[in-house]
């Protein structure tokens, strides 16, 4: 299944959606939800730093493969 998020600009209720080359479907859905302006995506600089700590300090055994997870949830 491929699955494309956008965030895109509606002008005179009309919106403009840009698929990339590899989305090679003849029919897709679209589902249309109104952005909710509160909702912010912003990460800080003190958040990301904590992340990529995290990530540094991670030790490898405790990840888990994307197809394994992927073929149980999904």
């Amino acid at each position: 299944m491929n699955a494309i998020r956008q965030i895109v600009e509606v002008k005179d209720h009309k919106l403009n959606i840009e698929l990339p080359e590899n989305f090679d479907s003849e029919y897709a859905e679209v589902i249309i939800f109104a952005k909710d302006e509160s909702f912010d995506f912003e990460i800080s600089e003190e958040e990301k730093e904590l992340m990529l700590e995290r990530v540094r300090n991670a030790k490898p055994e405790n990840f888990v493969a994307w197809r394994d997870v992927r073929g149980k949830y999904l």
